[in-house]
């Protein structure tokens, strides 16, 4: 995967085993928070649990996003580990994984709307993963995402992947819904991901947010390549922190 999305230096993740020399990475490429958003599904499961204890151990430099998959965590139990991610866990977000399930749904399917009502709620952002990886490209839909947001307007909605290929479609329903953020990461620099960049000269600036694709991509190379898109100072600054700032509801300046 590292070779597939242009990585000059594939075994780049090997140098940091530890959180230590984590932050280390995150200094060389002049990262000062990250997020680390973690996955719930058959194939890989991250506890939530452990990314609060990374989080704490990282003297804030990494906030961690929780996961829940319901048909893991099924019944009330979906939304009582989401409660407990915010409010227990202090985790600033929820991350889905619904095309990735055992049995997968798409991002409107019903079962995953208490976790959605319960993040609207209290104001803390959605992550919904896609993109080209999806075991079924059918379900990287990002139509779904609009049927959402038009369900809870003041839900923030984090696309992970950008729903990557559906670049114009994604950038549509960002269009239509200011609460739709667009984290194109690793797709950024993938064929057509400029796309993406072009709609930040413009409404998307305020609705684009980077992410480092770590570990399939270097911090510092992902860096670099963001500086190179040509985008100009206001909107390089918005896409880097002042939307993530904005959307977390931290004071970075």
């Amino acid at each position: 995967m590292n070779r597939r999305l242009g990585s000059k230096d594939v075994d780049h993740f090997t140098r940091a085993p530890d959180l230590s020399s984590f932050h280390r990475e995150l200094d060389a490429a002049g990262i000062d928070i990250a997020l680390m958003v973690g996955r719930s599904t058959p194939s890989v499961r991250i506890s939530n649990d452990l990314l609060a204890t990374l989080s704490c151990s990282s003297q804030g430099r990494l906030l961690g996003v929780g996961s829940v998959d319901p048909q893991f965590f099924t019944g009330r139990r979906a939304a009582e580990e989401t409660e407990r991610c915010l409010n227990e866990l202090k985790l600033v977000a929820v991350n889905v994984d619904p095309a990735f399930l055992a049995e997968p749904i798409s991002h409107d399917d019903e079962t995953l709307f208490p976790i959605y009502e319960i993040c609207a709620d209290r104001g803390a952002p959605i992550f919904m993963m896609s993109g080209p990886t999806t075991p079924d490209l059918r379900r990287n839909d990002p139509l779904a995402v609009d049927r959402v947001a038009r369900a809870f307007p003041t839900l923030p909605i984090v696309c992970c992947h950008a729903f990557y290929p559906q670049i114009d479609e994604m950038i549509a329903v960002a269009f239509r819904h200011e609460n739709v953020f667009v984290s194109p990461d690793m797709y950024f620099f993938a064929p057509g991901g400029l796309r993406y960049a072009d709609a930040a000269r413009g409404f998307l600036a305020d609705q684009l947010l980077f992410g480092s694709s770590y570990p399939f991509r270097p911090l510092d190379q992902s860096v670099a390549d963001l500086l190179r898109l040509g985008l100009d100072e206001n909107a390089i600054e918005k896409v880097a922190w002042r939307n993530a700032a904005h959307l977390l509801r931290r004071d970075l300046a």
